[in-house]
């Protein structure tokens, strides 16, 4: 199973859950917008350098199909400066490509989304499994218990960064209780069997 992070509210407790996967020789992904790489460029530098994969988010969290926030879908091109602005950030920060990984905002896309951002080397789309729901308000303790209720090999975890989230409180838990249930938690190119770039 894999760890996953997004990052595009705010700084939040990042610093917190990097220092706990560090003290759990964890290595996670981070899927983050091109507005919070640019906002917290020293947070980013810290993820690439201590080994967590990075996951284009998009720009400004934009609904790649107008289904969520949005009633408007975005065109090829509009998807297409979405990526690119994110990527350009990253790469002058760390050097680093997030391809091939795209997470869609909301988790919103179609077969044309796909189609578009396969094509500009996105080739895969990184969903979850389980959601701690900790971007919902719930307490660190309901978060332990959902993320460990839903354990399976080859789950894929959302977490949130953000300061409204309490993702970071109950990490040390999950990470604890996984392994003591007999889990490995692998890198995301690990479990999908995608070379890390």
């Amino acid at each position: 199973m894999t760890l996953t992070f997004d990052a595009g509210a705010d700084r939040g407790h990042a610093e917190r859950i990097l220092d706990e996967l560090a003290r759990q020789r964890v290595h996670a992904a981070f899927g983050m917008t091109g507005t919070w790489a640019e906002a917290n460029r020293d947070l980013l530098a810290r993820m690439h350098r201590e080994g967590h994969e990075l996951i284009n988010h998009s720009y400004n969290h934009a609904s790649f199909t107008g289904v969520s926030w949005s009633t408007v879908a975005r065109t090829p091109a509009d998807r297409a400066s979405q990526l690119a602005r994110t990527e350009r950030v990253i790469e002058e920060v760390t050097g680093a490509s997030t391809r091939p990984y795209f997470r869609p905002p909301f988790g919103d896309y179609d077969a044309s989304v796909l189609v578009d951002v396969g094509a500009l080397g996105y080739g895969t789309t990184v969903m979850w499994t389980v959601d701690s729901m900790g971007w919902r308000g719930w307490e660190a303790g309901q978060i332990a218990q959902r993320c460990l209720e839903g354990a399976a090999s080859g789950a894929i975890y959302i977490f949130h960064v953000g300061a409204s989230s309490k993702d970071a409180e109950a990490l040390p838990a999950i990470i604890e209780g996984l392994r003591a249930r007999g889990f490995e938690i692998v890198s995301l190119a690990d479990l999908l069997g995608s070379p890390s770039t």
